[in-house]
């Protein structure tokens, strides 16, 4: 298991309803955020879905739980729905400047 945590940015003064689903579609967190962010712990090398609700604002994105490290992710939206990650070292807050990002589209 790893510590992860999630920060939502750009919510304004409003929280969100978040629910986290691992890869077999089992809701594995359900829960409200506390000034914009969330801790967890997850499993280690696994995939998940991820849906937040604020304020008419809806955001499904998945994200892997690396092996080797625990990342921080900021999730920023804005007015034409597309997402910012902001990854940063969990352990050191350091911005995460190389390396690969694969995306894919949720069914």
């Amino acid at each position: 298991m790893k510590k992860i945590k999630l920060i939502f940015n750009g919510l304004g003064f409003y929280e969100a309803y978040i629910y986290i689903y691992d890869c077999n579609n089992n809701l594995v967190f359900n829960g409200v955020t506390c000034n914009h962010e969330i801790e967890l712990c997850l499993e280690e090398c696994n995939v998940y879905r991820i849906k937040a609700v604020t304020n008419n604002t809806k955001l499904v994105t998945s994200f892997f739980v690396n092996c080797n490290n625990t990342y921080r992710f900021s999730l920023v939206t804005n007015d034409n729905n597309t997402i910012t990650f902001l990854l940063t070292d969990y352990y050191y807050n350091l911005p995460i400047e190389r390396g690969e990002l694969l995306l894919w589209q949720n069914q």
